[in-house]
């Protein structure tokens, strides 16, 4: 009962630090968490560009990703240039509830996984507990706490390889993001092109190495180019290739979803099944022991 007890405890705990963890914006299924995307979006509603007392001092700005940069970024040019960046700000609310909307699948999918294993932690502890009950045996609290321990590793290792999976094809995707809301956002501002290009942040593209987004990384640096030499509008290139870049992140998103299956299926067959196999093993062993 005590090794019972011990455990449901560890899951309990596991489950809680994934929930706080994993998604940059998350409401907990233990405790209700602040939301900072819902936050920058009322704040981006309630934001008055006509009054200059609110533009000089505009209180606290919610962090969420690089939203908040790129506001930053107008209000330091509306304080220096003066204007009003109101399209700016509608057009970075849309991506604002995208993004919302793409965190909102995406941690569904994550607490669907996790749901998934801490149900087959309770169906092998309810049929180990129950099979206790129904033979004379005795399996040692030592060897049960083996393979509760055994079990513990891979949901301790589940947010580690999510975490890792979500960087690796969400990662670079967010950076190009980043880029293209500044130069959307700043497409009409009376800035050169090279304090724009700056400011976006376009020097890091070299730092994107993801093979499925070179297309949108070498057509960026056409644009950017162009725009250099030529000058002129650049805001229809970028409207186009945020267009690719959205559909990439849907890509994307089915490419982690498989993942995340071969993720499960990894688990179960190396820590779970296992589990219950050994279970099995030492019962027959100590019935054996008995005859």
């Amino acid at each position: 009962m005590i090794s019972a007890l011990i455990y449901t405890f560890v899951i309990v705990g596991l489950v809680y630090w994934v929930e706080t963890q994993s998604s940059p914006f998350s409401n907990s299924l233990i405790i209700k968490k602040s939301n900072p995307a819902e936050e920058l979006e009322t704040w981006l509603k309630k934001f008055n560009w006509g009054n200059r007392n609110e533009l000089q001092n505009p209180g606290k700005l919610p962090v969420y990703k690089f939203y908040s940069e790129v506001v930053e970024i107008l209000l330091s040019l509306a304080r220096k240039m003066g204007g009003s960046y109101q399209d700016s700000l509608l057009y970075l609310r849309e991506g604002l509830q995208d993004d919302r909307q793409f965190e909102k699948k995406l941690k569904e999918m994550i607490q669907g996984t996790w749901i998934q294993m801490s149900m087959m932690v309770v169906l092998t502890w309810g049929f180990i507990f129950s099979a206790l009950a129904l033979v004379d045996v005795k399996v040692s609290g030592l060897k049960l706490c083996l393979i509760a321990g055994w079990q513990s590793v891979g949901m301790s290792l589940l947010p580690v390889v999510i975490r890792y999976f979500r960087v690796r094809f969400f990662g670079d995707i967010g950076k190009l993001w980043k880029i293209f809301y500044v130069l959307r956002s700043l497409a009409k501002v009376p800035l050169s092109r090279t304090e724009v290009l700056t400011l976006a942040g376009v020097g890091e593209i070299k730092n994107i190495k993801q093979k499925s987004l070179s297309h949108i990384v070498e057509k960026l640096k056409q644009t950017c180019q162009r725009a250099l030499q030529m000058g002129g509008s650049y805001e229809e290139d970028i409207q186009s290739l945020m267009a690719e870049l959205r559909f990439q992140e849907k890509w994307h998103f089915e490419l982690f979803e498989k993942r995340l299956m071969v993720i499960k299926l990894g688990l179960l067959s190396i820590f779970f099944l296992p589990s219950y196999l050994a279970f099995i093993f030492l019962l027959l062993g100590d019935l054996l022991s008995l005859m």
